[in-house]
C-alpha cells in the first residue's frame, strides 16, 4: 500500500465550528476579549485563534503532541 503524502498543517481545512476557551480575564465587560478559539484540523492538529478583534484571520497551527507540550512547559513555567 503506498503511504499518503502529509498535508502540511496550513494547507488543512478547518474541519467543525471553533470552540471559544474563555480564561476569566479582567475586562468584565462580556467583550469575550480574553478568549482563545479552537478548532480541529482535517487530518489531524488544531487551528488556534483569539477573539480580539485584531486576530480576526489570524491562527497558529499545531499537531496534538506540539500543543500538548506547550501546554505542559507553560504550566510548568507558570506554577499552575
Amino acid at each position: 500500500m503506498k503511504e499518503q503524502p502529509q498535508v502540511p498543517l496550513y494547507d488543512r481545512e478547518v474541519t467543525g465550528p471553533f470552540s471559544v476557551l474563555c480564561g476569566g480575564g479582567d475586562n468584565k465587560d462580556g467583550s469575550m476579549e480574553d478568549c482563545l478559539t479552537v478548532a480541529e484540523l482535517a487530518g489531524g492538529g488544531y487551528a488556534i485563534g483569539g477573539t480580539k478583534p485584531e486576530d480576526a484571520g489570524r491562527e497558529l497551527r499545531g499537531s496534538r503532541d506540539e500543543i500538548t507540550s506547550f501546554a505542559k512547559a507553560w504550566l510548568e513555567q507558570h506554577g499552575a
